[in-house]
């Protein structure tokens, strides 16, 4: 008789099965006699994560991006407790979190970009997926992303005058010189110079977006 094994053997890793043997003979009671079979169940635990970033919403602070993480049970015995963790993005939901074998699961997680990303020019991180075997330690996979985020720097500068305090020589005019930061990454060294003029004073010198 040939057995099929199910995926309880193989997550028990062995096959434990008893069997009785039993005749009647020309008088008295019947008689039996059994035997014990252990085979043991080769486990080999496995898990895959394939992390995946989509376009940026835009390439500025507040912009998102939309991971997703496919996790795979790429073993021979149910994993449990099946999860993904990416420190640069925070808490990921993942459901289900079982998995048996040839099993995925799909997380999604919504990024939102900081100014340090942007003026980076790169949001690079690692996310880890984590399940339980049966017995022994969890086990894990890595995968990393790396998403460009364009640099547009601009600057603006409205100069204007104010009414002179006289039309004789020795009156003054008084200019305001208005900057901003119009672009998408952070400016520093930011000044204005103006040789009609002489030396401009700004308060500061390093403009965010």
């Amino acid at each position: 008789k040939t057995y099929t094994l199910t995926q309880g053997d193989i997550d028990a890793g062995t096959v434990n099965n008893t069997a009785t043997a039993t005749g009647t003979p020309p008088t008295g009671a019947a008689v039996t006699a059994t035997s014990t079979v252990s085979t043991p169940i080769t486990r080999t635990p496995a898990i895959t994560l394939d992390k995946q970033a989509g376009t940026p919403s835009g390439s500025a602070a507040g912009s998102t991006i939309a991971y997703t993480f496919i996790v795979t049970n790429t073993g021979n015995v149910t994993l449990t407790a099946v999860g993904v963790t990416d420190a640069k993005v925070g808490a990921i939901s993942c459901s289900p979190t079982t998995l048996a074998p040839g099993a995925s699961v799909t997380c999604s997680k919504t990024y939102t970009l900081t100014q340090a990303d942007v003026d980076a020019g790169h949001v690079a991180n690692t996310a880890t997926a984590a399940g339980t075997p049966p017995t022994g330690a969890p086990i894990t996979a890595t995968d990393s992303t790396d998403t460009l985020i364009a640099a547009a720097p601009a600057i603006t500068l409205t100069k204007t005058a104010g009414t002179p305090t006289g039309a004789t020589a020795g009156s003054t005019i008084t200019y305001t010189f208005l900057v901003q930061n119009s672009g998408n990454v952070t400016l520093t060294a930011v000044g204005v110079s103006d040789p009609k003029v002489g030396p401009v004073t700004c308060p500061v010198a390093t403009l965010v977006p």
